[in-house]
């Protein structure tokens, strides 16, 4: 097992050495997007960076180029989505092994280029390489803030009222179904899982209109489940958390292949929605402002002043902790 146990701990190790303060950065290491202040610019620019490696994020066989190529990018939108920015452009690094054909690229590249997961971004470069492991995907989206106002982890307050957007663990329920050998569903519940874990949907829309409505204090989009990314808002916040099983928006249709909707709905990861908390004087004014055409939003708990507990409520008020099982690259590997 590594010895820093987990991606959070090999963060903070780095985060430790590396972090700087200078005027040109205003958010460096540690949340979903780096800040960028330009000299003379109106606007902050954001950064980030996300990487699928076959094998590990993604299996050939599971999936064609297009699609591959469409999450790819999505999965980067989406931390543009949770920063409340609007997304520019992105790069991308491509090492592929021998046998991989030109219209095995091409198609990955046109799925890149699909409006629902760029969201806008145009690709403006990138690198090409020769892999002896696999495909090796790495890209780095660029967006930029509107009226200067971004949301962080951080912000959150005890009181806070939490809430997602969207449905959790229909994603996860997709992966149990390709590692079952459900490569072609017939049912509409088995397309629509397997299609939220193909092609997810970065919700940047919903995020710019959240940070600009002035009413939310944090933001996280869930790419590692409830379980995982819910703590790394409650330590960039100083804040506890509980959550209530009955509130959770989960995808009931799950039983149907004997998973338990809950366990995906917190712990699976992938769902790429939006976890932000809102102060409790201002929540029915959040509801009442949201717009109907962006994803549902479901409160599910708040924060608590509990710094670094994370409780869940299940029925007939019993409360327990919740147990960060989420992904984790490394702690997959102990």
């Amino acid at each position: 097992m590594p010895k820093f146990a987990s991606e959070n701990r090999l963060i903070q190790l780095l985060r430790d050495r590396y972090s700087i303060n200078v005027p040109l950065i205003k958010k460096g290491i540690g949340d979903d997007a780096a800040v960028i202040r330009p000299k003379h610019a109106g606007e902050y620019l954001l950064i980030t960076t996300d990487m699928l490696l076959e094998g590990i994020d993604f299996r050939r066989e599971w999936t064609d180029p297009r699609r591959l190529g469409f999450k790819s990018v999505a999965v980067n939108m989406s931390d543009l989505a949770a920063m409340g920015a609007k997304p520019l452009f992105f790069t991308v690094s491509l090492a592929i092994p021998s046998g991989i054909s030109r219209r095995w690229i091409m198609d990955f590249y046109d799925g890149m280029a699909e409006p629902d997961s760029n969201k806008g971004a145009y690709l403006i470069g990138g690198d090409l390489s020769r892999s002896e492991n696999g495909i090796m995907i790495s890209i780095t989206a660029l967006g930029e803030s509107l009226n200067r106002k971004v949301l962080y982890r951080s912000g959150g307050k005890a009181g806070d009222i939490l809430y997602v957007t969207g449905v959790l663990g229909r994603s996860a329920a997709g992966l149990k179904l390709l590692q079952d050998g459900c490569l072609h569903p017939k049912s509409r519940s088995r397309q629509e899982a397997i299609r939220a874990h193909q092609r997810p949907e970065p919700r940047c829309e919903t995020g710019i209109w959240l940070a600009q409505s002035g009413l939310v204090h944090c933001m996280i989009d869930l790419s590692d489940g409830v379980s995982t990314d819910l703590p790394r808002m409650c330590a960039a916040s100083g804040t506890g958390a509980e959550i209530f099983r009955n509130d959770l928006p989960i995808f009931k249709e799950a039983r149907e292949w004997e998973c338990d909707p809950v366990e995906l709905a917190l712990h699976g990861g992938e769902d790429f929605e939006l976890l932000f908390a809102v102060p409790k004087s201002k929540s029915r004014l959040l509801e009442n402002r949201y717009p109907s055409k962006y994803p549902e939003i479901k409160r599910i708990g708040r924060l608590t002043p509990d710094s670094g507990k994370i409780w869940i409520t299940e029925p007939g008020n019993k409360r327990l902790r919740l147990m960060d099982l989420g992904y984790d690259h490394f702690r997959l590997q102990s």
